[in-house]
């Protein structure tokens, strides 16, 4: 069967012509190329906050607690765990420290893999495997998955945030170099949660035209079936990613026709301004909270149960202005201070990424729901791709989980990982939301050993 890249997928539905256009394929191109209302319980929410270059140890680090001693009961363990040092790299984090888990040491193994520079690390974290390729994953990242399991009847299946401005920092992926592309600009944003579509559940009256439009991928099934037959293994792999999303378009549709079930106490803002969005530290202070408020209310609205916010790149260039040195530049160049052992420069790059990921927690802790907060409802893992920026170190990553899971997670505690696998963490992550996994990861990535300490 040949294909032209204006190739359309035809059929009827109820009298009417339904097409499905294709997306850019290899065989296009040449060779160079609590409860709500019904009783059911709060959903509980997953999200991932990413940043470049790591923290400083010296600043961010406590002074590790010994382990569990023999006899010990874990009550008193756990209070232990709770006692850890307040560092000053985290003290906008302070106020939220009995909501959110600290942890330390953990490492991303690469076995017979390069350790590509500010990625290995990055998607090891979020996949359990380490890449061979830059920029691509083995497999879906770790909020896709949760995705499958609780991603619907919402009208989004993720949502994803640069809150650079760039559309290609994006680290949510269903595999390969797909990335899910993110919002850019607050009044994208807003858009897109509050725009058509939107329905707050007050006089609430169903679209009827949206009906028509809910069938299509149905209606040109021999068509599709065709198609996939006579193209190539990447090109089928990219049309099961592409019809996947048409079909969550179709439940988008199908959600928009029900009365949204809202237990939030929460009002929707009205259009944020134009904003300058770019990597200046200013801007990004500036900015963050904008998105983080307006992605607090879309989780509480029941937009979506999933989403992603990219502060950077892995190679973070935030930048303060005046400086002609962005911060992954400086980590390479800046000497160490010799009484003090860092960079002291460039550690304030990292305190601002730490500043930048409070106030995601605060939006989430400052909406009201059922018995607790938003954030009490949500899970957050918070990463880097490294340790230290300098040596590209993926040991000793430094990671967060803010949120408790509806309760499914103990929080407040500073877990010390003895360089065992960070995929630990994305184990403990799926259990606590509910998946039914045993073990995940690869080669030496894989575990079947959650975090104990914070499984409630």
């Amino acid at each position: 069967m040949k294909l032209h890249r204006r190739t359309l997928l035809r059929g009827l539905f109820q009298g009417s012509a339904a097409m499905v256009a294709l997306p850019l394929l290899d065989c296009f191109l040449d060779g160079n190329g609590t409860a709500l209302a019904d009783g059911a319980p709060i959903p509980t929410r997953f999200g991932t906050f990413f940043w470049g270059c790591g923290l400083t140890r010296q600043l961010y680090l406590p002074k590790e607690i010994a382990p569990q001693t023999q006899g010990e009961t874990m009550a008193a363990y756990l209070k232990r765990l709770a006692a850890y040092d307040d560092t000053p790299q985290l003290a906008s984090l302070k106020p939220y420290r009995a909501k959110f888990n600290l942890l330390s040491g953990y490492r991303a193994y690469v076995d017979s893999r390069p350790n590509i520079q500010h990625w290995s690390g990055n998607a090891a974290i979020v996949t359990g495997a380490a890449p061979t390729q830059d920029t691509q994953f083995e497999g879906q990242t770790i909020d896709q998955t949760i995705a499958d399991a609780v991603g619907k009847g919402t009208r989004f299946r993720s949502l994803e945030i640069a809150c650079s401005g760039n559309k290609r920092e994006s680290y949510s992926s269903l595999g390969g170099a797909n990335t899910n592309p993110p919002e850019t600009s607050p009044t994208g944003l807003y858009t897109r949660l509050f725009g058509p579509g939107f329905a707050d559940g007050k006089d609430f009256k169903p679209d009827p035209d949206i009906m028509l439009r809910q069938s299509v991928l149905s209606v040109v099934a021999e068509d599709r079936q065709r198609l996939m037959g006579s193209v190539g293994a990447a090109d089928k792999a990219r049309l099961e990613q592409y019809f996947t999303s048409v079909r969550e378009l179709e439940n988008t549709l199908a959600v928009e026709l029900k009365k949204p079930e809202i237990v939030a106490d929460v009002a929707i803002p009205g259009m944020p301004e134009e904003m300058t969005v770019n990597k200046s530290v200013p801007v990004l202070l500036k900015t963050t909270p904008v998105f983080a408020k307006l992605l607090a209310i879309g989780l509480a609205t029941n937009q979506t149960r999933i989403f992603n916010m990219a502060l950077t790149e892995p190679a973070n260039t935030m930048f303060l202005p005046g400086d002609s040195h962005v911060f992954h530049q400086a980590t390479h160049e800046e000497p160490v201070d010799p009484v003090l052992g860092y960079q002291i420069q460039t550690s304030k790059f990292s305190t601002y990424s730490m500043d930048c990921f409070a106030e995601l927690v605060a939006a989430l802790d400052a909406i009201k729901e059922g018995d607790g907060t938003l954030l009490d409802h949500s899970l957050v893992l918070a990463y880097t791709d490294t340790s230290n920026a300098k040596l590209h170190a993926i040991d000793g990553i430094p990671m967060f989980l803010a949120g408790s899971a509806g309760g499914r997670l103990r929080t407040g505690l500073h877990i010390a990982g003895n360089s065992e696998t960070t995929s630990r963490v994305g184990l403990t992550v799926q259990q606590a939301m509910g998946l039914p996994i045993d073990s995940w990861g690869v080669d030496s990535n894989r575990t079947a050993k959650p975090i104990g300490e914070l499984l409630a």
